[in-house]
């Protein structure tokens, strides 16, 4: 990419580099009202920089990571301008660190490997992060990101991601992209992530050792039986969604702390590989279909997860929690926040699931529901759950701050259960029902829902009506 070819105007660089400069300051400083300070400072020596650039040049004299920083908040098309400012301007567009090529940037570019080609050609220094979304690329031109991906590989790359989809222009039917050998064999690799590639190391791969964030979206795992048990110690984040033969691959993961399954059609979720991470903090668990080949032990899973805050669940798993709900622990003592989506109030199993989890869930400070959409011909379920032996058991929230409910219908049992937590939880201090448009034709339940009795005094109660 040359100066010339972009033919940049001084103005528009100088408004560019202030704003990307004041993003910079906003973001690194933890004073507000002293950032804010900076920030004027820095507009007014920015507009008489414009006025005397020619007799003093202070951008230059910035420490050449604070000018790396500030480029990291512009675009690459105007980071690359600035260039034009002076010579050393040039030299830092050159050695800037992170590189990120959007998907608009890229469709916007009928030449794009040639751009690409020449900003990595004329880089010096190290590339700690790169970013690209190649759906725009030909599977047939797959080849030149091979050369990418070596010559990151020699280059200090510690940030990878490689999208090849790109949802915005429905553009999902490319191929997938295989990732070459040299990718496996990157030692420093703290964040990947991945969208549409196949994943099939060499026998000799072992696992990224220093690898901190994974993301997975419909990625194509071919791990080797040999291979099949990849070495990650420092993986904190794993992310893995609608993946195909990922459960075949066991991690070794002692610091893992937060997990985020979407399993794909027909394929069974095996947790076992993960059964042992006692430091999981967050876990969510859905489905892309209600059905698998078997159930799930949640039980056993929720036993070796002491230590989970955050929790949500796919109405499948509900499913399996209903048939186990006398086997669950004795009480999840570190659970905060209980998210279950799809969740529907008139399914017997989703009640007995909830009821289960309540009673072992004592500090719970957030409760989150996304209920599913009305099904037309399904009667509702008439009984309360929510009252008699199953309410003593359960006993007093007290810990319990907010209740969320979207797509709320104001059902009887919805009804029931909003009453339920209004008079157990003493220390309740927000609810808020989003109501399902398609279903709720008008409001006759609110005047019933402020009528219903409350534990906490401070309780503040907010239905929102969506417009059809």
């Amino acid at each position: 990419m040359t100066v010339e070819s972009l033919n940049p105007s001084s103005n528009h660089i100088y408004l560019s580099i202030h704003n990307a400069f004041r993003r910079c300051i906003l973001k690194h400083s933890s004073n507000r009202s002293y950032s804010e300070f900076k920030v004027a400072m820095i507009s007014s020596c920015f507009k008489k920089l414009k006025v005397e650039r020619d007799k003093l040049d202070r951008l230059t004299d910035l420490p050449i990571n604070v000018k790396h920083q500030i480029q990291e908040h512009l675009s690459v098309e105007e980071a690359a301008r600035m260039s034009v400012l002076s010579r050393p301007w040039k030299h830092i567009w050159v050695s800037i660190p992170k590189l990120v090529f959007s998907a608009d940037f890229c469709h916007n570019k009928p030449l794009i490997i040639d751009v690409i080609n020449t900003i990595l050609l004329q880089h010096c220094g190290a590339i700690k992060t790169f970013s690209i979304n190649m759906s725009s690329i030909p599977s047939s031109q797959h080849s030149v990101i091979d050369e990418w991906m070596l010559l990151l590989s020699r280059n200090g790359i510690i940030n990878l991601t490689l999208e090849n989809v790109d949802k915005d222009r429905l553009i999902l039917n490319n191929a997938p992209y295989k990732l070459p050998s040299c990718l496996y064999g990157i030692n420093k690799l703290e964040s990947l992530s991945l969208s549409k590639c196949i994943f099939r190391p060499p026998c000799s791969f072992t696992g990224f050792h220093m690898l901190k964030n994974l993301s997975l979206f419909k990625v194509i795992l071919r791990v080797d039986v040999a291979t099949s048990f990849l070495w990650m110690p420092d993986l904190v984040i794993l992310q893995v969604k609608l993946c195909n033969g990922f459960p075949n691959s066991k991690i070794y993961a002692p610091k893992l702390s937060q997990v985020f399954f979407l399993t794909i059609r027909t394929k069974t979720l095996e947790l076992g590989h993960y059964m042992d991470c006692r430091m999981l903090t967050t876990v969510m668990l859905t489905s892309s279909i209600t059905n698998q080949d078997k159930p799930i032990n949640m039980t056993y899973l929720l036993k070796c997860w002491p230590e989970v805050r955050n929790f949500g669940l796919h109405p499948y798993y509900l499913k399996s929690l209903a048939t186990e709900s006398e086997r669950l622990p004795t009480y999840l003592n570190n659970l905060r926040t209980l998210t279950l989506c799809e969740f529907d109030f008139d399914d017997e199993d989703h009640i007995f699931a909830l009821l289960g989890m309540l009673r072992i869930s004592p500090n719970l400070y957030s409760l989150f529901f996304e209920l599913s959409s009305k099904k037309k011909g399904v009667m509702e379920v008439k009984v309360n759950y929510f009252e008699g032996p199953a309410y003593r058991t359960l006993g007093l929230f007290h810990k319990l701050q907010r209740l969320i409910i979207k797509k709320f219908r104001g059902s009887t049992t919805e009804m029931f259960f909003v009453r339920f937590i209004l008079a157990s939880a003493p220390l309740l201090l927000k609810t808020v029902l989003n109501e399902d448009a398609e279903s709720v034709h008008e409001s006759k339940f609110s005047k019933e829902l402020m009528a219903f009795p409350r534990a906490s005094p401070k309780l503040q109660i907010y239905v929102n009506h969506k417009k059809k």
